[in-house]
């Protein structure tokens, strides 16, 4: 079984809400505030394999999450990152990105610290903020 898929199934520790084709859930870490990632219920690797009803309807989940983030967050921009390359199951990380980092070369790419992600896990108490200020605006 796929991390992605074990994260599926054992996803209420840290569920914000559940779509009819994907789980959003706070992100294992908050190097950047408000980390969430969207993961496909379903295991399937890439984007194209999905029909065009699902399709859509996970882009609307997708966009539905991503707003909701940005009410509660307000970043500057959002940064939507699917590249299936160590995990091949159809998920986006949604990184809020705030003005403060964006003027920093170091941090253009949200991939770049990925490192130092470990050092900012996400505690039990920022699960339950972000769980309950995001659901607000679902």
């Amino acid at each position: 079984m796929c991390i992605l898929c074990e994260k599926v199934e054992n996803a209420e520790d840290f569920l914000i809400h559940e779509f009819e084709h994907s789980l959003l859930i706070v992100g294992e870490h908050q190097y950047f505030k408000g980390y969430c990632q969207l993961v496909l219920k379903e295991h399937v690797a890439d984007l194209t394999d999905l029909t065009d009803k699902v399709q859509e309807s996970f882009f609307k989940e997708l966009m539905i999450s991503a707003k909701a983030i940005r009410k509660v967050y307000k970043p500057e921009r959002m940064n939507y990152s699917s590249l299936g390359n160590v995990v091949p199951h159809i998920h986006f990380h949604l990184f809020p990105r705030y003005q403060e980092e964006l003027n920093t070369k170091i941090k253009l790419d949200p991939w770049a610290d990925a490192e130092l992600f470990d050092n900012f896990k996400t505690t039990e108490e920022q699960i339950s903020t972000i769980r309950e200020l995001v659901r607000k605006e679902l």
